[in-house]
């Protein structure tokens, strides 16, 4: 049984840990459960039942009227405003609480009626690219298993694949190029999956190299292809290359494209190059095109 912390239910609700400690102490929402050595934890039902309450608390109902519901009348209330006064976050829950019970159709109705509702782009940026950062971080913490973080990962690289495919390819009469690639990671993998909808819908011919792509191979890439732009992403985890030193080898194999980078914690002072743009999100890079 996966269980959580008070910070676990702050992180996946949204509602502070003080917030939760009161509703609990005042209204008896929820009851934690105690370790045999008095350590609180709660059950993934809490969690969803928490959410729930977070969700129809954010709509204007009041707490203290709220835990006068009984779960079956909150869950029905919560059924009813979904439908059709949704927004960002309350997708962001909803998607959370899917992935945690491995639920293939409801991941994938959340995931489609969001693009339906406010447009794939901005699922990529509102909902999509801060859900994988916090799922991430809640798996670096042990909160959730790396099998909840791949469910979640296989089915949104699908959707939004197969809203790439439906970008029409051309030969030619593109605005620019660019060549995206990846260090290392799965992870880096999908955040290139949305960098190549957001550049290609954007009119621009993309050459996607995927993972693990050595300096020598983009350096044989850039050569070949002539791109405008390279992009990458540099995570935490790759720290012993962010370095000036590891960006000047990237800025000579890649030359003359223009070089952006992304994903770890650098700034534009990082780098004395005049042809390397630090991007801070997915968001900046958008704007960018």
């Amino acid at each position: 049984m996966t269980t959580y912390s008070i910070r676990d239910l702050q992180k996946l609700s949204g509602v502070k840990a003080h917030t939760i400690r009161i509703w609990e102490q005042r209204y008896n929402i929820i009851e934690p459960k105690r370790t045999a050595s008095n350590i609180r934890y709660y059950t993934e039902q809490d969690l969803k039942f928490l959410m729930n309450i977070a969700f129809l608390n954010r709509k204007g109902i009041r707490i203290s009227k709220i835990a006068k519901m009984s779960p079956a009348e909150i869950a029905e209330e919560v059924q009813r405003r979904s439908e059709t006064e949704a927004e960002s976050n309350d997708y962001f829950q909803a998607m959370a609480v899917a992935m945690l019970e491995l639920d293939e159709y409801k991941l994938c109705n959340l995931l489609e009626q969001a693009i339906a509702d406010i447009g794939i782009e901005k699922v990529i940026l509102d909902i999509l690219t801060p859900f994988m950062e916090r799922t991430s971080m809640l798996w670096l913490s042990g909160s959730i298993s790396t099998i909840h973080k791949r469910f979640a990962g296989c089915i949104i690289r699908r959707k939004i694949l197969a809203a790439t495919d439906k970008i029409p390819v051309r030969t030619e009469d593109y605005a620019q190029t660019a060549i995206l690639y990846a260090p290392e990671s799965d992870q880096q993998e999908l955040y290139l999956i949305f960098v190549e909808y957001l550049l290609k819908v954007r009119n621009m011919r993309v050459v996607y190299l995927g993972r693990r792509v050595s300096i020598e191979e983009l350096k044989f890439a850039t050569t070949l292809y002539q791109p405008d732009y390279v992009y990458t992403m540099i995570s935490e985890k790759h720290k012993m290359y962010v370095s000036k030193d590891y960006l000047g080898k990237l800025y000579d194999a890649m030359q003359p494209a223009h070089l952006l980078v992304s994903g770890a914690r650098l700034t534009q002072q990082d780098t004395d190059k005049p042809n390397i743009t630090i991007i801070e999100d997915l968001t900046e890079l958008a704007n960018m095109f």
